[in-house]
């Protein structure tokens, strides 16, 4: 279910297509996103809390095999419901809008938890910290807020970061 928007839902297949509504069911169409969806456990959609058409995907690249060396997620953005995709990064955790029904910041922002090194696999347990990735103009301008990051969420206007504290 869009969680901003109760009359649209996504029906997530595991090819590259996602049926969705956009009047209570009344009707289905599909959209092509650019990869397969991710079977990492990550949030396949993200939705944005006034454009109701804006998007956030994370697919992913060569994971079809547990045995892949270069397993990634990958996530995209749309702003027209799916017609067109554009790459945000690749090696990504999560990508998000930064705004939030509360949080009132660039409605165009995307936050992500992108890892350092971008090779290998993800899936490989390896220690790869985690960046948190403050990108405006649709993550064209990236900015690196906080290295070796746990997770983030926004609750109420404030946008809360989990880091991991090294001490030297």
């Amino acid at each position: 279910m869009h969680q901003f928007s109760g009359e649209r839902a996504y029906l997530i297949t595991d090819k590259k297509r996602i049926y969705h509504t956009t009047d209570t069911g009344k009707s289905w169409n599909s959209i092509y996103p650019e990869t397969e969806p991710n079977n990492l456990g990550i949030s396949i959609l993200d939705f944005h809390p006034t454009k109701p058409d804006w998007l956030i995907y994370t697919g992913s690249i060569d994971c079809a095999s547990t045995l892949s060396s270069t397993c990634r997620a990958v996530a995209y953005y749309s702003t027209d419901h799916g017609k067109r995709w554009k790459k945000i990064d690749e090696y990504v955790r999560t990508c998000a809008w930064a705004r939030d029904a509360r949080l009132k910041i660039d409605e165009r922002e995307i936050i992500c938890e992108s890892y350092k090194n971008k090779q290998g696999s993800q899936r490989s347990g390896d220690y790869n910290p985690l960046e948190l990735i403050a990108g405006a103009n649709y993550y064209s301008k990236k900015i690196k807020i906080f290295d070796a990051v746990v997770g983030f969420a926004s609750f109420s206007e404030y946008l809360l970061v989990g880091q991991v504290s090294v001490l030297v």
